[in-house]
């Protein structure tokens, strides 16, 4: 198993108005129409403290949710299981109780906190937590101050959080210069190569791409759907007598773009060679200098901002490839590629092929306050190529007691092993919320060892020195 080390750069009215325009939202969201369901700028209820967080969107289904119907409405989505949904009713209310849980309800686990999250990317998200600065308004918008982000990209370590607690001019080499955050993985996510199957002729178990077939697809050497190579890696089937191959990629900065040039160079070295990182541009108008954390895509792809984005525009456009988190896949019902892994083997994305891949592995950061898992070419034949884990980042040190508590038991809920509470169901397992929703538990060693650094680091001090 390979890991990639180091990263390329470093009022109630209003409330039933929100669940409303939550409602009407579809799933294949684009980045300036993110669900509004835990992004507001409205208080929170008396008595309880509000957590707000920006990043990711490969997490977006999971920790908010963006269908209308389970199991990726916003009702069972982990902020919505673990505290008080935005609004309220976005809480479950089932008959009978159960065990853990008072007055016939599911959730919240905890009534003191709201959980509110902006889904920007990994890289505005990222920003917003090391600046303290809220995201541009995009729709979905949060009020200060950032808690927390999520990232499908782990830091390098030398970033720096500046305008909070944790902006403390100290001796280099002291806990809080130059890492006053904490990092951690919570869950993992597969990178589907999803597409449009409308002028294709789609084999029953889908279609199968080599190794070298999606790299040449994502390199545009191969440019049509009646390649020989992809006629000899679906035994002989034609998928298209003629139909172009559109490919789309995120124009954002994105977590999910850095996981899947992370893998293509791992799997292929030198051969890929139109970079590595978060950022995306067209070879048609390439900057010079070029801005370091980028990959380069041929001039002939499309483009989409946000996770959302590129699923709407891959259903919407006939012969077009796309990636996009698993997640995502699920959410917008999208065919993906069965790809072939270093042993060889073809794999279709599931919860258990991206499970397969984690298999075995470990904290790849030395620092005590951050772990990194990226699983670039795993090596196991039952594993899917391309995965990556998710990460929170949080401060060593918050002003505000409740944020710190309510932090730590989210997290102690969502990664106990086992979960609490015990229930095998889609509403009261973080394990099967996850599951559900396209996602894969991380393994309950890397949990434990998630769960040890933030009960250790996450308070009102710097303590204890790493």
């Amino acid at each position: 198993m390979v890991f990639y080390r180091d990263r390329q750069l470093t009022s109630l009215a209003s409330s039933i108005s929100v669940l409303a325009i939550t409602i009407g939202l579809v799933a294949g969201q684009s980045v300036s129409e993110k669900s509004l369901a835990q992004t507001s700028t409205t208080p929170p209820p008396t008595g309880v403290t509000s957590i707000n967080g920006a990043g990711a969107s490969s997490v977006n289904t999971l920790f908010v949710g963006t269908g209308t119907t389970y199991p990726l409405a916003p009702k069972g989505s982990w902020f919505n299981a673990y505290g008080v949904g935005n609004p309220p009713t976005l809480n479950n209310n089932v008959p009978p109780a159960i065990a853990g849980f008072p007055n016939g309800t599911y959730g919240p686990v905890n009534t003191s906190v709201t959980f509110r999250y902006a889904s920007v990317g990994s890289g505005t998200g990222v920003t917003s937590f090391l600046t303290q600065t809220p995201p541009p308004a995009t729709g979905a918008t949060i009020n200060a101050p950032v808690s927390f982000a999520a990232t499908d990209a782990p830091l390098t370590g030398a970033e720096r959080v500046t305008g909070s607690p944790n902006d403390v001019p100290t001796p280099a080499g002291t806990p809080q210069n130059p890492v006053p955050y904490i990092q951690i993985p919570v869950i993992s996510v597969g990178i589907a190569l999803s597409y449009n199957p409308s002028g294709l002729n789609v084999p029953a178990a889908g279609i199968k791409l080599s190794r070298a077939t999606y790299l040449g697809i994502l390199n545009g050497t191969i440019t049509n759907w009646n390649d020989p190579k992809i006629k000899a890696d679906n035994g002989g089937a034609i998928i298209s007598v003629n139909k172009p191959i559109v490919v789309i990629y995120r124009s954002d900065s994105s977590g999910t773009t850095f996981a899947l040039s992370s893998h293509l160079k791992a799997a292929f070295g030198a051969t890929w060679n139109r970079g590595v990182g978060e950022k995306s541009i067209s070879s048609a108008t390439i900057p010079n200098p070029l801005p370091a954390n980028t990959v380069v895509w041929p001039a002939t792809f499309q483009s989409a901002s946000g996770g959302g984005g590129v699923a709407t525009k891959i259903k919407a456009t006939a012969g077009a490839i796309g990636y996009v988190d698993s997640a995502t896949r699920l959410a917008n019902s999208l065919q993906a590629a069965v790809l072939q892994n270093k042993s060889l083997a073809y794999t279709a994305i599931s919860t258990t092929t991206i499970s397969n891949a984690f298999v075995g592995a470990t904290d790849q950061d030395t620092n005590a306050r951050r772990i990194k898992l990226v699983v670039t070419d795993p090596t196991s034949a039952t594993a899917y190529p391309i995965v990556t884990a998710s990460y929170l980042l949080f401060y060593d040190k918050y002003a505000n007691a409740s944020i710190a508590t309510g932090i730590k038991g989210f997290i102690n809920w969502a990664l106990g092993v086992p979960p609490v509470p015990a229930p095998a169901d889609v509403t009261t397992n973080p394990n099967s919320i996850a599951i559900a929703r396209g996602y894969a538990p991380l393994p309950d060693t890397i949990k434990n060892q998630a769960r040890t650094l933030v009960n250790t680091y996450v308070d009102t001090t710097f303590n204890p020195a790493p």
